[in-house]
């Protein structure tokens, strides 16, 4: 696949630690997207008259094409943004639990700390504040301030540097961390460190080229304690 990038990780090296959330900062294995997708899948079936079978289908090619299934149903199927948000995110989480384990990791960590998401604000603010982790954050970026321009795209990465303050100057003191791997590519390209939380089912078409990959580890928790305090 690749390999692991041995240099150490302070927990100064950097003045913005930016995090993806779903998948992130929660292990993948509890299924909470999952119950997400299920709920796009409800949407299309219902919006667009699809069965269930054809629905499935023309969510995975949106995600492929363009990034993020809601974007290619803005795009070619002229859907509303926020009616298709308020329906799929309504989901309760009984599966997530305060992590003080990941509280304290965060708190050793110089600098600032940032979610840089494709799902909505509202979301984000849930899945934080049941893991205890929201006000830890300095600030969120959701889907609808990068105007439903999803990562991987480059627009929505210099939104982001914008909305954060990451300039040329300083990108190099910025480091990403994401479970979509594709979503690394553009943050190396830009100038910054990347950290993938490994996620096998989104990297079949990077099996040979990880060039773009700093460090990799199982679970952000893995991650938070390779950084020396």
């Amino acid at each position: 696949m690749f390999k692991q990038n041995p240099a150490s990780i302070f927990k100064d090296s950097y003045d913005f630690w930016i995090f993806d959330l779903d998948n992130t900062l929660y292990d993948i294995n509890l299924g909470v997207f999952k119950k997400i997708s299920k709920r796009m899948t409800k949407f299309i079936i219902n919006e667009l008259e699809l069965d269930e079978d054809k629905a499935k289908t023309l969510q995975k090619e949106m995600f492929l094409k363009y990034g993020l299934t809601l974007r290619g149903l803005i795009v070619e199927k002229k859907i509303n943004p926020d009616r298709f948000l308020n329906y799929v995110h309504d989901v309760d989480h009984p599966e997530l639990e305060r992590d003080n384990e990941l509280i304290s990791l965060l708190k050793n960590l110089n600098g600032k700390k940032y979610i840089y998401t494709n799902a909505p604000y509202n979301h984000a603010k849930k899945i934080l504040n049941v893991l205890g982790a929201f006000d830890l954050f300095d600030d969120i970026l959701d889907i609808k301030k990068t105007d439903y321009i999803p990562k991987p795209d480059l627009t929505s990465f210099e939104i982001m540097q914008r909305k954060f303050g990451i300039s040329f100057k300083n990108v190099k003191k910025s480091i990403f961390i994401e479970d979509t791997v594709k979503n690394l590519k553009p943050a190396k390209q830009i100038g910054m460190s990347t950290v993938w939380i490994e996620n096998k089912l989104n990297c079949e078409e990077f099996k040979k080229d990880f060039s773009f990959v700093d460090y990799s580890f199982k679970n952000v928790k893995s991650f938070l304690k390779f950084v020396k305090y």
